[in-house]
C-alpha cells in the first residue's frame, strides 16, 4: 500500500498547485507527473488487484496520499513565502520538536528515557539524516515548481522496491518491472519539459 500512498501524492499536489496556488503546468509536465504516479501505484498492483479484504488498507493508503499532498503544499507555500529554506525548516522543527515526544511521554512516562538511552546514537544519527533529507526537499521546493519536485521526491519508492527484491525476496516480475520503468520514463518527460 505504501507505493499507492506515495504515488497518489504527486498527482494531488499537481492538481493543488494548478487550482489553488496558481502554478500552471505544461501538458508535458502534467504527463510526466501522471506517468510517475502511475508507475508508483503500479508497483502496488503488480501482484494483482486488491480484494475486498484489502479495501480498508487501500482507503488508508489513499488517505495517507492526501495527507502527504497536504503537507507538501503547505511546505512549498511556506518556503516560498518565507523566502528562506533554513528559516522555514528551523521554525518547523522548533514548533514540532518539543511537541512530538509528548504522546510518548504521556504513554510511557519517565522510563521512556531509560529505554532510549541504549539507542540514542542511532536515533540522533537517524534524526540528522532525516533533517538533511527534509532540508534538501524543502530547498528543491523553494527553487522548483511544487508538482515536479513532489513527483521526483516519490521516485525513492522505486529504489525501495529494488532493495526489497534481494533483501526481502519480493518478486520483481514483469508487471513490477513495467511499473518501475514508468518512473524513470516520467522523469525523462519532466526533464524534457524543462529545456
Amino acid at each position: 500500500m505504501y507505493p499507492i500512498a506515495r504515488g497518489t501524492a504527486p498527482l494531488l499536489v499537481a492538481v493543488a498547485s494548478v487550482t489553488v496556488l496558481g502554478q500552471p503546468l505544461t501538458a508535458a509536465e502534467m504527463a510526466g507527473v501522471l506517468v510517475i504516479s502511475a508507475g508508483l501505484a503500479g508497483l502496488a498492483f503488480a501482484d494483482g488487484w486488491p480484494g475486498r479484504a484489502q479495501l480498508h488498507a487501500l482507503a488508508a493508503a489513499v488517505a495517507t496520499g492526501v495527507v502527504i499532498a497536504g503537507y507538501t503544499v503547505v511546505d512549498g507555500t511556506g518556503v516560498h513565502r518565507s523566502q528562506t529554506v533554513i528559516g522555514h525548516i528551523a521554525w518547523l522543527f522548533l514548533c514540532q520538536g518539543p511537541v512530538l515526544p509528548l504522546p510518548a511521554l504521556a504513554q510511557r512516562g519517565h522510563p521512556l528515557f531509560a529505554r532510549l538511552k541504549p539507542v540514542r546514537g542511532i536515533g540522533l544519527t537517524g534524526g540528522a539524516v532525516s533533517l538533511l533529507a527534509y532540508g534538501l526537499v524543502i530547498r528543491a521546493q523553494g527553487h522548483g515548481d511544487l508538482a515536479t519536485v513532489a513527483a521526483l521526491r516519490e521516485t525513492s519508492i522505486l529504489i525501495a522496491a529494488l532493495i526489497a527484491t534481494p533483501l526481502f525476496r519480493e518478486r520483481f516480475g514483469r508487471l513490477r518491472l513495467t511499473a518501475g520503468a514508468a518512473v524513470p520514463a516520467g522523469i525523462v518527460v519532466l526533464e524534457l519539459a524543462h529545456p
